[in-house]
């Protein structure tokens, strides 16, 4: 009997576990901001739809799916979809030759619960003798295309080529993205420190050496991680003495790269970036972990697509072979606090000297928008008023123009709570029954905008707002109210 109830309890325990050793694992991370686990963000790689019409290009649908997948696991940790589920569930919705409306490409999202869908075609040109390859990438996070990829290649060998393109471009507009929205939520990004370093002989190579330095930081900023300073920067915020500062410079102008990279070294920094402009030519080399890459060159007059070629040549030393970046869900969310929000105000206005003021009428616009840090969102606020009839006073028209910072909580959500405060301006004219009186004056106020998008970019917006009037002999109290229609950028 005994043996028959431990078979019994053994048996049992194998059933519960055997779904648990059947199921796909799904790793969880820690979250830096919240502490709370965060999951592996699914990505579906969709067949590409075939617009060429013809067999001889059927081995593509696999080649691209393929190739995408294989860029992907070489830069991230995620979760692969299974293609045919994806595709299955795909086929339920109206496609335009391989692409979706938004609203179907998130319902292929849900139901299938993926977060990055990536879908596309490829064609032959209208003379036959290229073929056209386009990927799209939708998050579904945000609820939106977060990049397009396009790439060409004649009907030859280099169609292998022109894949591996499209695969990577499809990769870096992913990074950028899950880079941007890191960004935002304030996380830190000192884990490299990367200096530009200008060489150049004279004024005008200094005048072309900068613009391609500032070029350049932007563009890689844009999609690797770490602090970019230009030379001129790391001296001020590392404090570096005068007689270091002028040595690195003169490195720089007489071009002498070994001492330059040994001077950083000694300085701490071991990843750089010198940009060297002579000849009307852009040599930038890339100085990883103290070692130099190859020079990457191009002409100070290509055209951007050109330079854009150059930079991600640059982009692709400084990325770590090994190195992979795990692709979670919480990386794909980028709510946006820049608001702009439209309304129409009502409300009322009191008067030390006395209840003088009729009903509030008017117009509001306000604009908010994050600067470096989640908590510095700088606001400004245009007020513009017509208050109504009341004895002795026949009319008030005027406005406030007034600036200030915000921070704005729930993002991530269909909502967005930000409240503010602010000084400006109040200008306007008084008429009573006797006569018109103009005034300029100070004003304190705080508010709270309460937004609710019924879409990733569009809401509703309502603003409750109190404005104190600074003035010795009649100061006032404005109570209003806003209701009206709020824009995410």
């Amino acid at each position: 009997m005994r043996n028959t109830i431990q078979a019994i309890a053994h048996l049992f325990l194998l059933v519960l576990l055997c779904p648990v050793a059947t199921a796909a694992p799904v790793k969880n991370t820690a979250s830096p901001e919240s502490g709370k686990p965060t999951e592996l963000a699914r990505v579906a790689v969709m067949k590409f739809f075939n617009q060429s019409q013809s067999q001889n290009y059927e081995w593509v649908e696999k080649s691209l799916p393929d190739a995408i997948n294989n860029s992907m696991k070489a830069r991230f940790e995620f979760i692969r979809q299974d293609e045919a589920k994806v595709n299955a569930v795909a086929a339920r919705y109206l496609t335009n030759e391989g692409e979706y409306k938004l609203a179907d490409a998130d319902k292929i999202a849900k139901e299938s619960q993926t977060d990055i869908l990536i879908y596309g075609n490829f064609r032959l040109n209208e003379t036959k003798d290229l073929l056209l390859l386009k990927a799209v990438i939708y998050n579904a996070q945000g609820k939106k295309v977060i990049g397009v990829v396009e790439e060409s290649s004649p009907l030859d060998a280099k169609i292998f080529k022109a894949i591996d393109m499209l695969a990577q471009g499809i990769v870096e507009k992913i990074y950028a993205f899950a880079l941007a929205a890191k960004r935002e939520k304030g996380a830190e990004n000192d884990l490299k420190i990367l200096v530009l370093v200008l060489s150049f002989t004279s004024a005008e190579e200094e005048r072309q050496a900068v613009a391609e330095l500032e070029l350049l930081k932007a563009e890689l900023s844009s999609s690797y991680s770490g602090r970019y300073l230009t030379i001129y920067e790391f001296h001020q915020q590392y404090n570096v003495p005068r007689e270091e500062r002028q040595k690195s410079l003169d490195y720089a102008k007489k071009r002498e790269r070994e001492k330059l990279v040994a001077w950083l070294e000694a300085h701490g920094v071991r990843n750089a970036l010198i940009v060297l402009v002579a000849d009307k030519k852009v040599a930038i080399t890339p100085i990883q972990q103290g070692k130099s890459a190859a020079a990457v060159t191009y002409s100070v007059n290509a055209r951007p697509e050109e330079k854009k070629v150059g930079i991600g040549r640059v982009r692709k030393e400084l990325s770590p072979q090994k190195e992979k970046v795990e692709l979670t869900k919480d990386t794909l969310t980028n709510a946006s606090v820049t608001l702009l929000h439209v309304s129409l105000m009502g409300g009322k206005g009191f008067l030390d000297a006395g209840n003088n003021l009729g009903m509030i009428t008017g117009v509001s616009l306000q604009y908010g928008t994050q600067i470096w840090r989640p908590w510095l969102q700088p606001q400004v606020k245009l007020d513009g008023y017509y208050i109504l009839r009341k004895e002795p006073v026949n009319y008030l028209i005027g406005g406030t123009l007034a600036a200030g910072l915000g921070y704005t909580l729930l993002i991530g959500n269909p909502l967005a709570l930000t409240p503010y405060a602010m000084v400006g301006l109040f200008a306007g004219t008084v008429r009573n029954t006797v006569q018109a009186i103009s005034f300029t004056l100070p004003v304190a106020s705080a508010g709270l905008n309460f937004a609710w998008f019924f879409s990733p970019k569009n809401g509703l917006s309502l603003n409750l707002h109190s404005q104190y009037v600074i003035d010795s002999v009649a100061a006032g109290l404005f109570l209003t109210g806003s209701l009206g229609y709020v824009h995410r950028f």
